[in-house]
């Protein structure tokens, strides 16, 4: 699996970018229907956190995307065909 950057909009809350409501993919605007499950990974060697959202797409996909809080920087997860 391969991430790559990617534009989201976001509802901002208290805490700034708080939880995505539409991502560019592939030149699409793809509107999130539904936020499926939410957590927080940390690398415990860089301390590094990300927030991640698997979301349902108005284009009937799921997605996982995740955002490098330090970096302001989202990702969505690309993954292999098989």
């Amino acid at each position: 699996m391969a991430e790559r950057a990617i534009e989201v909009s976001t509802y901002s809350g208290y805490r700034g970018d708080e939880c995505p409501r539409a991502f560019i993919l592939d030149e699409k605007r793809v509107e999130v229907r539904m936020v499926v499950a939410q957590w927080i990974e940390e690398d415990a060697a860089t301390r590094v956190r990300r927030r991640c959202f698997r979301v349902k797409g108005d284009d009937l996909r799921t997605h996982t995307l995740r955002y490098l809080e330090d970096a302001g920087l989202w990702l969505h997860e690309e993954k292999a065909n098989g």
